[in-house]
């Protein structure tokens, strides 16, 4: 079966169902054809108002390799889409749609996939062809940031097979293999430069890495080359202000046009700022605790079970993030998908918390709680620490900036945490993501689950998964949030949702 669209931002085609049950939609799809994506001699829109756009975000990442991890999410909400580009793009719906692969074809038994790559140019000039695809993916493959590599497990040979096309061979059919292509395991980059990833990676996208200035903040410039529409804004500087009282002075003094991911902090003290508005997009994010398995004192499932019965999530989402959130037991993300589950083995129940405690021999329990002094987490573990002293539970508190977190966390130098991202359950794997958890049972049903072509069969599975990873509580799932920024009231082209974490520029322009 064969797929093609003709993409242009200004008029897309029809979307195609694919998210969340690969094999069922390849009998409903028919090809499409059209024009070239971009028109011959398009030039860059007026500028209307000024043609930079200012961006506060709360946090500099360490380098910029997400190949290489330990950057969090903040690489992805920079770049992705804006200098780098994946072979898939998600769409509202869950469906995925062509982007630097213009066309593939899917063989009937989900084991062989066909890319014909577009035409289109590198920030250094270079054309892009199949090799630096392969090469690319071939990176993902050997990442050691299992989010990026897992999904590429199934993968027995990529091939070139000629200046446009790539083959890849699956040695079993996978339903996450596709939509990761849509992500992060699937950015494009020239051959042979992952070494300039971490300090000035080079894409395909509408906008070059310009300049990172240390502390200051990351500079990017409009891509004259670009193979679709161009941007509206001819420079786009991403400045870091992790502070909350700084991020606020910043727009109160005119020096901000967009503020990405407020914390509630922020939003109480903008409030009603002249000028500014609140926008809210869909996306799939969670929050959640980490009860990190190294630790000994977690071995025994009662504390674990009473620390989740200890929390609010409700509270949370009224005290930290101002209401915008549903709480959530279960590590489905996003919801509403069909192995959606109302599981909750451990609802808010400080007494149960207190009497598992004393079974356990726990009752004068005290944890270190290391969260990362980003968006609204200082709140969130405020409200935490509360909650747990509630039950019997004595927090002690220990905050710092998200270079250093990411230092400890992936190296199971914590206790307990929270945290927030795009995270899917199939993470959770052996090794367990940054929970450190291993359950084989659970990552045999996730596997039986990806390689089934039976969607209500792939979908039980699921739920049989994410209700066993609940049950275990070294991950306890809090809350699926909304992605909220505030921006000048006269920008307009936010999209309504966010395919994975980026903030995606494409399209944001000044209202005329």
């Amino acid at each position: 079966m064969r797929f093609k669209t003709p993409y242009r931002r200004t008029a897309r085609p029809a979307q195609v169902a694919w998210s969340f049950g690969v094999f069922a939609a390849l009998t409903l799809l028919a090809a499409c054809g059209g024009e070239d994506s971009k028109a011959d001699g398009a030039a860059a829109p007026d500028t209307g108002q000024g043609d930079t756009l200012s961006i506060a975000v709360s946090a500099e990442p360490p380098h910029y390799s997400w190949i290489q991890g330990g950057t969090g999410l903040k690489v992805q909400v920079m770049l992705m889409h804006n200098v780098v580009e994946p072979l898939l793009e998600r769409m509202e719906d869950g469906s995925l749609e062509p982007l630097l692969a213009e066309a593939f074809d899917v063989s009937a038994d989900g084991l062989e996939y066909v890319f014909t790559i577009r035409e289109a140019v590198f920030h250094d000039a270079s054309e892009l062809t199949a090799a630096d695809v392969t090469y690319s993916l071939e990176l993902s493959r050997q990442s050691s940031v299992d989010a990026i590599a897992g999904p590429l497990k199934p993968v027995e040979t990529i091939e070139m097979v000629d200046e446009r096309t790539v083959k890849v061979t699956l040695s079993a059919p996978s339903q996450r293999f596709l939509e990761a292509l849509s992500r992060d395991s699937a950015f494009i980059v020239p051959e042979g430069s992952e070494d300039q990833l971490r300090n000035a990676p080079v894409g395909t996208g509408p906008f070059v890495f310009q300049e990172w200035r240390h502390g200051i903040e990351l500079k990017l410039a409009r891509f004259e080359d670009y193979w679709g529409d161009q941007p509206h804004f001819a420079n786009v500087d991403f400045r870091f202000i992790e502070e909350a009282n700084a991020q606020a002075n910043a727009v109160q003094a005119g020096n901000i046009d967009i503020v990405d991911q407020v914390s509630g902090e922020v939003r109480q003290q903008l409030d009603g700022t002249p000028g500014y508005t609140m926008v809210s997009e869909a996306g799939q994010e969670m929050m959640w605790a980490f009860l990190n398995a190294d630790d000994d004192l977690f071995d025994d499932e009662r504390v674990r079970q009473a620390i989740a019965h200890s929390i609010d999530r409700d509270e949370i989402i009224a005290g930290a993030l101002a209401g915008y959130g549903d709480p959530t037991c279960t590590y489905v993300n996003p919801p509403g998908v069909t192995w959606e589950t109302d599981h909750c083995p451990y609802p808010h129940d400080p007494d149960r918390a207190r009497q598992l405690l004393a079974e356990a021999g726990a009752e004068d329990l005290t944890l270190t709680m290391k969260t990362a002094t980003v968006i609204h987490f200082p709140l969130v573990t405020e409200i935490i620490t509360s909650q747990l002293a509630e039950a019997g539970i004595t927090v002690d508190n220990d905050p710092v900036d998200l270079p250093t977190w990411l230092e400890h966390i992936p190296n199971a130098d914590y206790q307990f945490t929270v945290i927030s991202g795009s995270q899917q359950v199939d993470d959770y794997v052996c090794p367990g993501f940054w929970s450190h958890d291993c359950m084989p049972e659970f990552d045999d049903l996730l596997a039986e689950a990806d390689h089934s072509v039976d969607l209500d069969e792939w979908a039980d599975l699921r739920r049989q998964a994410v209700e066993m990873h609940a049950d275990r509580a070294h991950v306890i799932p809090l809350i699926n949030t909304l992605i909220l920024s505030m921006a000048r009231e006269d920008i307009d082209g936010f999209k309504p949702y966010r395919s994975y974490v980026e903030l995606d520029l494409r399209n944001l322009r000044w209202l005329d």
